[in-house]
């Protein structure tokens, strides 16, 4: 009878794939003829003796085998398998079980329900479950189990791998959205890390990362924490913290990315904490007419966020440093934007508090180059200089398409403001001149007035009585004539009476020596003051990463 019959299971063989991982003693060419194996499956070979009545059973049965993870109750792991007219002779059977990639080091019981003969009634469970053990190489796949050996494409892998091959692999992953590398740190505190990689050989990568697909979102390497103090990605080196190689020489590729979606986020942030020396928070170089030496988008709308923000501490040290070494097309050295309606596309802040620092310093060797280039507004706080003439610079009106017209700024030793105007003088001769409400609070004397007569000679006209109160006025003209006049005043402002300027001084002990016009003076280029900066910033770059490719 099926309730009284008692099941004798006897392990004969079990072979486990789990993870996809095969341990085996031998690279990926164990013949060493050239031939390739093929991987096992998840499949195993189960056998066990059947008895009823404590006779053994003859004949066809059904079988149902599940797996648990408890001897009783639990969690059934995996499907079914069920398997009809199974051959049973002198109560020996042998099935073929396939239940996934559920082996991956913990403890499963397989539970077996049957019915004799096949096709009949319904199916009894025989208890107790038994318990599976493993062959024993696979104990080196329990968790927390040391692996040394050979294992999957071939090649050393383990805590201690001194391999000096190229061919130490971790495992590797062949479906279309599958990862070569899967780490996963599940603690919500404390430095975890996903996946650590070290490597003592100076040429070494402690972790490298290689998408072999040529189009698609592929990534060499892709990090990514939740932890509101995480770090994606996290590199440190004495040299490059980070070095982002892409080896495309066209189309919108990157050398690194960075994106954040916080509204108080950065894209992208380096820094460079040594007080000395050439260091670099962020160094980005593009060869692609492109391309972008650093690109950085800081997607939030709102907040103070930042597409690239880069520090350095070091007195010769900089914050971002972006070049673009394409000699044609539209290459960026650093190109910063931000979609946030208070964001900045470019910050620049020196604070060193003394020395001749720069927020932001930009400089063209092209006779036709800009050293800045801003399209809209431009809001200046703080003093204002040029070497050269001011001018403002429009299509020229009379031949809009092939001309430009120039006017330049007027020059003086102090600061001025000017103001004019044309007025009718009255029934006497007379006009009193009304100056904007806020002349007085903005402006100090001494005022210089001009006086132009207009429709007839006024060899008589004169200021009869100087600015008070906002207004001037003006008298020994002809009756119902105009007058055109001009006021210039001292600016006298809070901000110039805090900072007021001189127009002579002398320069500073850094400077002495070189020229801002050095040809005029008949002294050759390397004399000119922007010469030296320029030449000093290019002594100060190290060697170009796109001339030699990532180390």
């Amino acid at each position: 009878m099926l309730d009284k019959m008692r099941f004798l299971a006897t392990l004969i063989t079990l072979i486990l794939l789990a993870g996809g991982v095969l341990v085996s003693a031998q690279g990926p060419d164990p013949q060493g003829d050239g031939s390739v194996q093929a991987a096992l499956g998840t499949a195993f070979t189960y056998q066990g003796q059947l008895k009823s009545g404590g006779n053994p059973v003859n004949g066809n049965c059904d079988f149902q085998f599940s797996l648990w993870d408890a001897a009783s109750g639990g969690a059934q792991v995996g499907a079914t398998q069920t398997k009809t007219s199974v051959a049973v002779s002198n109560g020996l059977f042998t099935v073929q079980l396939d239940f996934g990639s559920v082996f991956t080091g913990d403890a499963r019981w397989l539970a077996v329900a049957v019915r004799c003969p096949a096709g009949s009634g319904t199916y009894t469970t025989l208890s107790p479950r038994q318990a599976l053990t493993a062959a024993p190489y696979a104990l080196g796949l329990r968790p927390g189990a040391f692996i040394q050996g050979s294992v999957g494409l071939g090649g050393a892998v383990g805590a201690d791998n001194t391999s000096t091959s190229l061919l130490s692999w971790g495992v590797g992953g062949t479906s279309a959205g599958g990862m070569g590398v899967y780490g996963k740190a599940t603690a919500t505190s404390g430095t975890t890390t996903g996946v650590w990689g070290e490597s003592n050989s100076p040429q070494g990568r402690g972790v490298a990362g290689y998408a072999t697909a040529t189009s698609g979102e592929a990534y060499g390497v892709y990090g990514k924490s939740d932890s509101n103090g995480g770090v994606g990605v996290y590199a440190i080196g004495p040299w490059r913290g980070v070095v982002g190689y892409a080896t495309a020489t066209s189309g919108a590729n990157v050398g690194v990315y960075g994106e954040s979606a916080s509204a108080a986020g950065v894209g992208v942030y380096g820094r460079a904490p040594a007080t000395s020396g050439t260091n670099f928070g962020v160094y980005g170089v593009s060869a692609s007419p492109d391309g972008r030496g650093v690109a950085g988008w800081a997607s939030a709308t709102s907040g103070t966020n930042a597409g690239v923000y880069g520090e350095s501490a070091s007195t010769a040290g900089d914050g971002v440093y972006g070049l673009a070494s394409a000699t044609s097309g539209y290459a960026y050295g650093v190109d910063g934007r931000s979609a946030s309606t208070a964001g900045i596309g470019v910050f620049g802040w020196a604070i060193a508090t003394s020395g001749t620092t720069y927020g932001v310093y930009g400089t063209s060797t092209s006779p036709s180059g800009y050293a800045g280039y801003f399209a809209g507004r431009v809001h200046v706080e703080g003093n204002f200089s040029a070497s050269g003439s001011k001018a403002f610079k429009i299509d020229h009106p009379l031949d809009p398409a092939n001309r430009y017209l120039y006017h330049f700024a007027q020059e003086a030793p102090e600061v001025q403001n000017v103001y004019n105007g044309v007025v009718t003088l009255d029934a006497n001769g007379e006009a009193t001149v009304s100056l904007p409400a806020y002349f007085s609070a903005l402006n100090a004397g001494p005022f210089r007035y001009q006086l132009t007569a207009i429709g007839a000679p006024m060899p008589n006209l004169y200021i009869a009585e100087e600015i008070q109160r906002n207004s001037f006025r003006i008298a020994g003209g002809v009756p119902g004539k105009k007058v055109s006049w001009e006021v210039t005043a001292v600016r006298n402002d809070p901000y110039l009476r805090d900072h007021p300027v001189q127009a002579e001084e002398d320069k500073p002990a850094d400077e002495r020596g070189t020229y801002l016009y050095p040809e005029g003076y008949g002294q050759p280029p390397e004399m000119g003051l922007d010469y030296r900066r320029h030449h000093d910033l290019l002594e100060r770059q190290p060697e170009t990463p796109a001339a030699q490719g990532p180390r």
